[in-house]
């Protein structure tokens, strides 16, 4: 598909998902690469904040910010339609899990409507939101309503950190595989850091492994 939309609830990896597939993308010589970031609210995870970096890979990074505290709705830019209307680009939407992301992100339902999209919900099931099936299944759900489209599918990002054992995966699996039999929704990949996958490569066989590099870290880790 020519537009991923990227998906999940504060937490979920998301974001470093979205960074690490636009540059999948860029890497497997996808040509223009847009990623557009509807993230609004996170203030620490937010791939605006790798736009130099990002344009020195060959890819695009769109933002927008909240003209106020009191505006609900984003002033979209305007580089934002350009790269979707131009069909060079491929583009990759990383999209908060409040409501403010979601419904800046239906703004653009004529594109959707006109050709085909991918919408993977990003799902970490030790995350205060999303710790059960049905848990995941109303963020789906919300996720859908606000942004007026479908979910086409689901990423499992299933870690706790420096914490992350092969059995907190098994549990987390358990719990993804739940969500995808309810709502008829394929797990498109499992994400595992690059550092982790190394010493347990056999064990991801269930399903297709999307390696993760880190890109971003939070303030106290990256004082550490």
């Amino acid at each position: 598909m020519r537009i991923t939309i990227i998906g999940g609830a504060y937490g979920s990896g998301k974001t470093e998902f979205a960074v690490n597939y636009a540059k999948y993308l860029r890497n497997e010589g996808a040509g223009r690469i847009g990623l557009v970031d509807l993230d609004i609210v996170n203030p620490y995870f937010r791939s605006r904040e790798l736009t130099t970096d990002l344009a020195q890979e060959g890819i695009t990074v769109v933002s927008s910010e909240l003209a106020a505290e009191n505006v609900d709705i984003p002033a979209l830019s305007p580089r934002i339609f350009s790269v979707l209307q131009d069909h060079s680009y491929q583009v990759v939407f990383d999209v908060g899990g409040d409501p403010v992301g979601a419904r800046a992100l239906g703004r653009f339902n004529q594109y959707f409507q006109a050709e085909p999209y991918d919408f993977w919900v990003v799902l970490n099931p030790f995350r205060p939101d999303t710790k059960d099936a049905n848990e995941a299944i109303q963020k789906i759900e919300k996720l859908e309503s606000a942004a007026r489209i479908q979910a086409t599918g689901l990423v499992a990002n299933i870690n706790l950190g420096r914490e992350t054992t092969l059995e907190i995966w098994r549990q987390g699996l358990t719990m993804i595989d739940q969500t995808g039999a309810q709502t008829n929704l394929p797990i498109v990949y499992q994400v595992v850091e690059e550092i982790f996958l190394a010493s347990n490569t056999a064990f991801f066989r269930d399903y297709p492994v999307f390696p993760l590099q880190l890109n971003m870290l939070p303030p106290w880790l990256a004082l550490e």
